[in-house]
């Protein structure tokens, strides 16, 4: 057995509460972290397989940002490091770039859980808001870098006017733009933060309410969470292949809607997340490290492609 437990990290995504995993994890379990990009920031395939070469490393942790130049760093893992496992799937971190295929992928495997009706073509969502169904739009691509929370959402169309409105300066052909049901005027979002088998839900704040009351600081408050509710949550992280994850989701009528899915979310309203996930990766680790039998709810989560 190694002396060190080795974990790689490929991130450049909310990377303040990344240092915060990474002291505590030295401090408390001895855990060495390798950056695997390099100069910290840009990925190369010939410094991967060199720091592959010179470090045993147990683990894998992959947070990005969406961009076009990941795949690059999906087919360097693929090839190079398969048999490493990973914090979240290679699947659900590239599923989680789009948010048509997020809900695509709640659509086909998580049937029991409530989504807005999506519509994936201009066509699709042009039928929908003829028909009277209004449509939030936001950017397809997820977590774009330097990009506002706010800038994420183009707005909301009633009719077919205020559709062709709000679109008219994007390129549609390119797919960049996500339609979904828009269920109507509510106060708070609900954040349901995900560690392994831990789960905290916080309220937060409708994006659309919130840009127009800037001013207001949003208290988050921390609120219990139907069983029923977080076992189909559960669920969902195992379809998608995650220990680590985020949802966001509005009451309407009093039944949770997911509005939203992030593989390894920030947790900045969550201070107990970074010794929580600092464990997580420590637990999983020792098992592998000591030929344990690893519990299948994680292998499943960490060895899916």
């Amino acid at each position: 057995m190694p002396k060190k437990i080795i974990v790689g990290s490929i991130c450049n995504r909310d990377l303040d509460i990344f240092d915060e995993i990474k002291r505590f994890s030295k401090i408390n379990y001895g855990i060495k972290f390798v950056n695997l990009l390099k100069n910290g920031s840009s990925f190369s395939v010939k410094y991967f397989k060199k720091k592959l070469k010179k470090y045993q490393i147990s683990f894998l942790i992959v947070k990005l940002y969406s961009e076009e130049t990941n795949q690059k760093i999906y087919d360097a893992l693929n090839s190079y490091a398969a048999n490493i496992p990973r914090l979240n799937s290679l699947r659900s971190v590239k599923t989680c770039e789009s948010r048509k295929e997020s809900f695509k992928l709640v659509e086909q495997k998580c049937k029991k859980l409530k989504i807005p009706q999506s519509f994936y073509s201009i066509n699709t969502a042009y039928e929908a808001v003829s028909k009277g169904i209004p449509l939030i739009i936001k950017l397809d691509t997820h977590n774009i870098r330097n990009l506002s929370k706010y800038d994420r959402i183009i707005g909301v169309a009633r009719n077919p006017d205020d559709l062709l409105n709000l679109i008219r300066h994007y390129d549609i052909q390119n797919n960049c733009l996500f339609f979904q049901e828009y269920l109507g005027k509510y106060e708070n979002v609900y954040k349901v933060y995900i560690i392994d088998r831990y789960v905290q839900t916080i309220t937060s704040q409708n994006l659309i309410q919130q840009r127009k009351r800037s001013s207001k600081k949003l208290v988050h408050i921390r609120v219990p969470i139907d069983k029923e509710f977080k076992r189909q949550i559960l669920r969902t992280g195992r379809k998608f292949g995650m220990s680590i994850f985020g949802v966001d989701y509005v009451l309407k009528d009093g039944i949770p809607y997911i509005v939203d899915i992030n593989d390894f979310p920030s947790f900045s309203n969550i201070p107990e997340s970074v010794s929580m996930i600092s464990e997580y990766i420590y637990r999983f680790c020792l098992a592998r490290l000591s030929l344990t039998k690893i519990p299948m709810r994680m292998k499943v989560k960490t060895y899916n492609s």
